[in-house]
């Protein structure tokens, strides 16, 4: 018996030993202090257009900033002429903004980007590309076994006649409506309840926003330059951006072949799910170099066109039975007006809000949660888009 517990403690031993000895593995890359430069971007050749170039770094894998915008740089677009036109920084997004220009498409151009330490990027000189125009958008409503539900999905068409485009990209950007769980109208205004009409009032809200997936096509295989409904995005069943109206703008840009690649492989790496069979995650090198220190890496890949771009909306009452069940709690409560001036608002709560008033007698007051009576809580603003319907 005695033996027995003697092997027993000396395998305990060994074992907590083992794991005292045992140190964390910190690759080399985690703990790197590298943050490269990323431009993002292309030149725009749209007549009367400006051209917006995004400037970044890169971040390492124990950063825990989720952006690190690269500010104060000088950022130009250069003709193979010598002709140079400012980009101004707008702020501290990292956003450079040209004026309006009016570009030769028959001129190359590149972009310079000069840091604030002094390192300066240039991009290889690119051939200006004439985007073709967007043929039409549609939409669908379908059953996708895949998803088991139904969805509706966008598609965009297009063709190039002189069949010199091939390479596509498109991105969007989307609008949608919604509304406060009830609407007022009544406003706070210095302490007193103050009658609104229906345009003051905050119960329709439309949200914009980017689109953040990569979108290729290609019509290299065929005889003719065509693109026939390429599926640009798509909505499962009760998604809440299509709860009452849903407005797209699709955006078009010709890519010659290396863009596409350079496109295609950020895509790959970027949208992967990681599965077993998977490709595998490849360098992603762009046109962009350093002419200061070769040895420094800068991400991205700067192209010259034009662009096409068409909207359509979508109503919610053209999808029977689609909503989303997406709530925010709206309890009701009824307390009494103040007996001295029923229009002063003493209530203690700051988070609720009156939503209309009982005559009474005696009189009171209907008050309930302020992101009940206010959509702005759900994001976006409560001004209609002009090009709203």
């Amino acid at each position: 018996m005695r033996e027995g517990w003697v092997k027993y403690l000396i395998m305990v031993i060994v074992i907590y030993m083992g794991t005292m000895c045992r140190k964390p593995y910190e690759p080399p890359a985690i703990k790197a202090s590298n943050h490269f430069v990323a431009v993002d971007g292309f030149i725009n050749m749209s007549p009367f257009s400006s051209t917006t170039i995004n400037l970044s770094r890169s971040r390492n894998l124990l950063d825990s900033v989720t952006d690190l915008p690269e500010l104060n740089a000088q950022v130009l677009i250069v003709g193979a002429g010598g002709e140079m036109f400012p980009l101004a920084d707008t702020g501290t997004n990292g956003n450079y903004v040209s004026a309006l220009l009016n570009l030769d498409p028959n001129q190359q151009y590149q972009i310079s980007v000069t840091t604030s330490d002094g390192n300066k990027y240039l991009s290889d000189l690119v051939t200006p590309k004439i985007a073709p125009p967007i043929d039409s958008l549609s939409w669908e409503l379908v059953d996708d076994p895949a998803v088991g539900t139904q969805v509706v999905n966008i598609y965009v068409n297009s063709h190039d006649p002189t069949n010199n485009t091939r390479y596509y990209r498109w991105d969007y950007l989307e609008t949608w409506q919604h509304q406060s769980t009830f609407e007022t109208f009544w406003a706070l205004k210095n302490g007193v309840e103050t009658p609104i009409d229906a345009s003051e009032n905050n119960h329709n809200c439309w949200t914009t926003a980017h689109s953040t997936s990569i979108i290729l096509g290609t019509s290299i295989a065929l005889n003719e330059d065509v693109i026939s409904t390429a599926r640009v995005a798509n909505f499962l069943k009760d998604d809440p951006k299509l709860d009452i109206d849903y407005s797209i703008l699709v955006r078009q840009y010709p890519l010659d072949a290396d863009a596409y690649k350079y496109w295609l492989t950020v895509q790959k790496n970027s949208q992967s799910l990681g599965g077993l069979f998977d490709l595998q995650p490849s360098q992603i090198t762009g046109n962009m170099h350093s002419v200061t220190n070769p040895a420094n890496i800068a991400f991205g890949y700067i192209s010259a066109s034009s662009v096409q771009e068409q909207r359509i909306f979508i109503s919610n009452k053209n999808l029977p039975e689609w909503k989303s069940n997406i709530g925010i709690s709206c309890p009701v409560d009824e307390i009494q007006s103040n007996p001295a001036d029923p229009l002063i608002w003493t209530y203690y709560d700051t988070s609720k809000q009156l939503w209309y008033y009982v005559s009474g007698p005696p009189p009171t007051m209907k008050i309930t949660n302020k992101p009940c009576l206010d959509c702005r809580y759900q994001g976006g603003t409560s001004i209609k888009p002009t090009f709203w319907q």
